[in-house]
C-alpha cells in the first residue's frame, strides 16, 4: 500500500515539474480547448438557426397571398399562354401581375420548382436578407446587446410578419434600398446597383433618387437611374424590343389606371395608411360594399368631390416631399436618421400603403431605439412623439377583437404612429447639438501649446470643448 502511495506522488511530482517546465504547453492545450468550445459553439449556434429559418420559412409560406401571382404569371410567361397585365393576369382579379417583365425574369428559377418548395425558398431568402440587413444596421448604430436588439425587433414584427405571409417583393426592395443607403460613402458603385436593381422592380424606390442629389451625391443618383434603364431594357433579350416595348407599355396603363382612381379601397382591398388614403376616408364617402371585407365602418366628416381631394393630397405631398429635400440639403452629414425619415415620408407621401408596406418602418424603429437610448438632451417632445409611436405599433395588434382592427384601420392608427415616428426623428435632425462651455485656458497649458506640446488628454478635452464629436446616427 505504501508503495503505491509513494508511486503516485512521484507521478504527481513528475507532471508539476513537467508543467513547470513546459508552461507553454499547458497554455497550449487551454487554448486549443478553448478554440474547441468556440467553434463547436458556432456550428451549434447556426445550426439551430438555420433550422428556424427553415421552420419560420414553411409558416410564412403557408397560404401566401401574392407568391402564388408571381409564380402562375412566370410559369404563363415561360409557357406563353395568356396575357401577362389585365384583368385575366396573375390569378384573376384582384390578384393580376403587376410588375415589369424584368421581375418574371429574375423569378424563372422559383416558376421551374414546385409552388410550396419555392414559396419555402423564397420565404428563408426573405429571413436571410433581414438578419444581414439588420447585422449591418445594428452594427453602424452600434445596438449591441440581445435587449436593444429585440426592442428594435418588437414594434416591427407585426409588419415583418404580414409582409412575409403575403410572400410579396416588397421586402426585397426594402433591403436593396437600405443596403443602397448604407453604402453611399463607403461603396458608391455597390450603392448604384442596388437601387437601380430595385427601382427596375418596383417604382418606389425612385423616391432616393432626387433625395440622394439633394444630399449632394448627383453621380451615384444619375448612375442608378442609367443602370435602372438598362435593367429595364434587359428582357428585350428574351421578348425582343418591340414585344418588350409593348408589355412596358402595358405595365404602365395598367399601374397608371390604377392609381388614378379615386375609389382605393376597391384596388386594394382594405383601408390603405397613406395620407391620400386617410383624406379619402375622412372627406370622401366611400363604399366599402364591394370588398371582400364589407364590415368597415365609415367615419367620412365629409362628402367632397374626390378630384378636390386628389387635388388636395397633391399640393401637402408636394409640400411635404420638398420639405424632406430642404432638409436633407441642409443636413451636414449622411446620418441614419435622415434616412429613416426619408423611409417614413415615403409610406406617408405615397398614394397607398398596404400593411406589408409598413415592413419598412424596421429601419426607422431601431434608429428610434438607438436615438432613445444614447440621446440624453433631446427634447421632451421628440422623446414623447418617439415613444407614442412605438408604443403605438406595439399595443394595436395586442387588441384581439376584429372588429377594433376595423376600426383601427379606418382611423388610421399606423399612419398616426408612422406620422409620430416622422416627426420625431425630423425633430432630432432639426436639433442643433449642445456645446459645452468653453473653459479658460490655465497659463501652463497656454505655455505648453505656444511650444507646440500637447498631450493627449489637453487634446481630448479641447475637441470635448468644441462639442463636435459626430454622433453615430444623428
Amino acid at each position: 500500500m505504501n508503495f503505491y502511495q509513494g508511486l503516485g506522488r512521484l507521478a504527481s511530482a513528475d507532471v508539476q515539474v513537467r508543467a513547470n517546465r513546459s508552461p507553454w504547453l499547458a497554455d497550449a492545450r487551454s487554448f486549443c480547448a478553448s478554440v474547441t468550445r468556440g467553434r463547436v459553439f458556432r456550428v451549434l449556434t447556426a445550426a439551430l438557426a438555420l433550422m428556424g429559418i427553415v421552420a419560420l420559412s414553411y409558416i410564412a409560406a403557408r397560404r401566401t397571398v401574392d407568391f402564388p401571382v408571381y409564380h402562375y404569371a412566370a410559369r404563363k410567361m415561360l409557357s406563353r399562354t395568356g396575357p401577362m397585365y389585365g384583368p385575366q393576369s396573375g390569378i384573376g382579379w384582384p390578384q393580376v401581375y403587376r410588375y415589369p417583365p424584368l421581375f418574371l425574369l429574375l423569378f424563372i428559377p422559383f416558376a421551374l420548382l414546385p409552388l410550396r418548395l419555392a414559396a419555402i425558398i423564397w420565404a428563408g431568402l426573405k429571413f436571410a436578407a433581414l438578419g444581414l440587413l439588420a447585422r449591418a444596421l445594428f452594427s453602424r448604430l452600434r445596438t449591441q446587446g440581445l435587449g436593444y436588439q429585440l426592442l428594435s425587433f418588437l414594434p416591427a414584427l407585426p409588419y415583418l410578419a404580414v409582409e412575409f405571409h403575403y410572400g410579396n417583393v416588397q421586402f426585397f426592395i426594402f433591403a436593396l434600398a437600405g443596403a443602397a443607403l448604407l453604402w453611399v460613402d463607403e461603396r458608391p458603385i455597390r450603392a448604384a446597383l442596388a437601387l437601380a436593381l430595385a427601382i427596375s422592380v418596383k417604382v418606389w424606390p425612385l423616391f432616393f433618387v432626387p433625395y440622394l442629389v439633394a444630399r449632394k451625391r448627383t453621380r451615384l443618383a444619375a448612375l442608378a437611374v442609367a443602370l435602372a434603364a438598362a435593367l429595364t431594357l434587359l428582357p428585350a433579350g428574351y421578348f425582343g424590343w418591340h414585344a418588350n416595348a409593348s408589355l412596358l407599355g402595358q405595365w404602365a396603363d395598367q399601374e397608371l389606371g390604377v392609381s388614378s382612381t379615386a375609389g382605393e379601397p376597391a384596388i386594394i382591398g382594405f383601408p390603405s395608411q397613406s395620407l391620400h388614403s386617410v383624406l379619402m376616408r375622412f372627406l370622401v364617402s366611400l363604399n366599402y360594399a364591394a370588398l371582400t371585407d364589407s364590415n368597415y365602418p365609415k367615419l367620412n366628416l365629409g362628402s367632397f368631390d374626390p378630384r378636390m381631394v386628389e387635388l388636395l393630397w397633391s399640393l401637402l405631398a408636394a409640400a411635404g416631399y420638398m420639405g424632406l429635400l430642404f432638409l436633407a440639403r441642409r443636413a451636414k452629414s449622411d446620418d441614419l436618421t435622415l434616412h429613416s425619415a426619408a423611409f417614413c415620408a415615403l409610406l406617408l407621401l405615397q398614394p397607398f400603403t398596404q400593411t406589408g408596406d409598413l415592413v419598412i418602418l424596421f429601419w426607422p424603429i431601431a434608429v428610434a431605439v438607438a436615438i432613445l437610448r444614447d440621446d440624453r438632451d433631446l427634447p421632451a417632445w421628440v422623446r414623447g412623439a418617439l415613444y407614442v409611436a412605438i408604443s403605438l405599433m406595439v399595443l394595436k395588434p395586442l387588441v384581439p377583437d376584429r372588429n377594433a382592427q376595423r376600426l383601427f384601420q379606418v382611423l388610421g392608427v399606423d399612419f398616426a404612429a408612422t406620422s409620430l415616428l416622422a416627426a420625431g426623428l425630423i425633430g432630432r435632425c432639426l436639433r442643433k447639438p449642445s456645446a459645452a462651455p468653453i473653459t479658460a485656458i490655465s497659463n501652463q497649458l497656454s505655455l505648453r501649446l505656444g511650444r507646440g506640446a500637447t498631450s493627449d488628454s489637453e487634446a481630448a478635452s479641447s475637441g470635448s470643448a468644441t462639442g463636435r464629436v459626430r454622433s453615430i446616427y444623428g
